[in-house]
């Protein structure tokens, strides 16, 4: 590697030295300058080199990546004009006014893709002058992902350990009131006229709220124990339909438009009740966002080996503060309910080895559920279509 000193005594004594010399000298710094670019490519961060008016002097290829930059060269071009993202932008500007650094902070940028980075600031100084700024950021989504998935995994082990023998022991006696209810029911109807309303009254009251404790030890029992989904191929496409004719009524009744966004569809392996309760909790999600005129999307399409389906609706968002618990047992933010809905719905996505995703902002929110074309049965090997060479 060529010397900072060995260039400056170079410098110093380029009117002595001979033309082929020079050649020699300059073909090894284009070398190591090619090498340089080279090491600084091959990096998974993000590096930028600011002058001090903010202009960009140096890039590497992840930074290009990562701030979907459209020129293909920003060399002069304001850091301002290149990153979209306010918050971000922000702190660069007044990490920069005030001459400080920064180390290693993680912020959330704004993109389709749920993008988190480690963002760190550092003043590029020479002879004890600030004359620029390195920024170096890194894509931490991966990792951010496996941290949450991690948590709620953690999550739903204690919820199983927790509520499975409360729900058990709460669901027996709710079975015997139910029955005591109905025999009450069956006497009312017999001495109709000389009830009072107020008894018949609370006599209904107790029914619903039986009910409701029903629900939500169901939902508990749904949460904690094996869903044993029984896949069979089914046409998505068809499924969607019924589905859709059987939510149009309580839209309707919301005043929510409801758009489809789909046309021929793969077959895919369903539990049609599991996965039906997981797209039903999803749409009573995106019906309880949405306060005025409202629109609920269901789009749907194939790539590659997976089917893709869509849950998207004109509703308040998810707040960013929340977002990383919403799968989370227990976690509303509604004044009913128990908090179990979405964890459901992660679960039954799961047990049909699909992935659900979401991007939520003010107006709009995506719901997006992932789903494999081909299941492998135990003990059956999937056949590729390529023929071994004996």
């Amino acid at each position: 590697m060529i010397k900072t000193n060995f260039l400056n005594t170079f410098q110093k004594k380029i009117e002595k030295l001979d033309i082929n010399t020079i050649k020699n000298i300059l073909y090894e710094v284009i070398e190591e300058n090619e090498n340089l670019k080279n090491l600084f490519n091959s990096m998974k961060e993000a590096v930028l080199v600011l002058d001090n008016e903010m202009n960009v002097t140096f890039y590497n290829k992840m930074a290009i990546k990562l701030f979907e930059i459209i020129s293909k060269n920003p060399i002069g071009l304001n850091i301002n004009n290149i990153i979209k993202n306010e918050y971000l932008k922000n702190i660069i500007n007044l990490t920069i006014n005030k001459e400080e650094k920064l180390e290693e902070i993680e912020i959330k940028l704004d993109s389709e893709n749920q993008k988190y980075i480690s963002f760190s600031l550092h003043p590029l100084v020479e002879n004890g002058k600030i004359i620029g700024n390195i920024i170096i950021i890194n894509d931490i989504s991966v990792e951010k992902e496996n941290k949450n998935r991690l948590r709620q995994a953690e999550s739903l082990a204690a919820l199983t350990t927790i509520s499975a023998g409360i729900a058990h022991e709460i669901k027996n006696p709710l079975g015997a009131i139910s029955i005591h209810i109905q025999l009450l029911e069956q006497e009312i109807k017999r001495q109709d006229t000389n009830l009072s309303d107020d008894f018949k009254l609370s006599v209904k009251v107790i029914k619903e709220e039986i009910e409701r404790l029903n629900k939500i030890v169901v939902d508990y029992l749904t949460t904690v124990r094996p869903l044993k989904a029984k896949l069979s191929l089914v046409n998505l496409k068809d499924f969607l339909d019924k589905f859709i004719e059987l939510i149009q009524p309580e839209l309707e009744s919301n005043g929510i438009k409801l758009q489809k966004n789909y046309s021929e569809l793969p077959e895919v392996w369903l539990d049609e009740k599991y996965f039906k309760q997981a797209l039903l909790n999803l749409i009573n999600n995106s019906i309880s966002s949405i306060k005025d005129y409202g629109i609920i999307e269901i789009e749907a399409f194939q790539k590659h080996n997976y089917a893709y389906i869509n849950i998207i609706d004109n509703g308040s968002g998810i707040p960013d503060e929340i977002q990383s618990k919403i799968f989370d047992p227990y976690f509303t933010t509604k004044s009913f309910g128990t908090g179990l809905g979405l964890t459901i719905v992660y679960k039954i996505i799961k047990e049909h080895r699909g992935e659900i995703s979401f991007s939520s902002k003010k107006g709009e929110t995506i719901f997006s559920i992932k789903l494999p074309l081909s299941f492998i049965e135990k003990g059956l090997i999937e056949y590729s279509g390529e023929k071994n060479e004996t």
